[in-house]
């Protein structure tokens, strides 16, 4: 993870799962978008709020295995883990794709992906 983009992607990751609302706003702008399953989040505030989401008694964590880049785009390949707030332990995990697009040295666009093999493929093709 040598390149310019991968750093802020993992920075990115970070933030997230470190839940740290400034450490994330500085990587965002107001043309900043997450595209999960279910919404799109536009704008800092919107995307801190997500990040910040908690479940009882789980906490959310992005674990990434590998990140590939081209141009402007990266895709970090691993999984979305849920903990357990009380000791840490992961209590459900599934693989997932952060497809990434970076811009100016910040977020443009994250869209989460839950299908990886379909992810590689559209990147194959970037």
């Amino acid at each position: 993870m040598s390149t310019p983009v991968a750093e802020i992607a993992a920075r990115v990751v970070e933030a997230i799962n470190s839940r740290d609302r400034g450490r994330l706003a500085e990587l965002l702008d107001e043309a900043s978008e997450v595209v999960t399953g279910r919404t799109t989040h536009h704008g800092p505030e919107a995307i801190v709020a997500w990040s910040r989401k908690e479940y009882d008694h789980l906490v959310r964590r992005y674990s990434i295995d590998e990140y590939r880049t081209r141009d402007d785009a990266v895709l970090a390949l691993g999984s979305v883990e849920y903990a357990w707030t009380e000791d840490g332990s992961v209590a459900d995990s599934a693989p997932i794709a952060l497809d990434f697009r970076i811009g100016g040295g910040r977020l443009s666009r994250l869209a989460l992906r839950d299908d990886t093999a379909a992810a590689l493929a559209d990147f194959a093709r970037i």
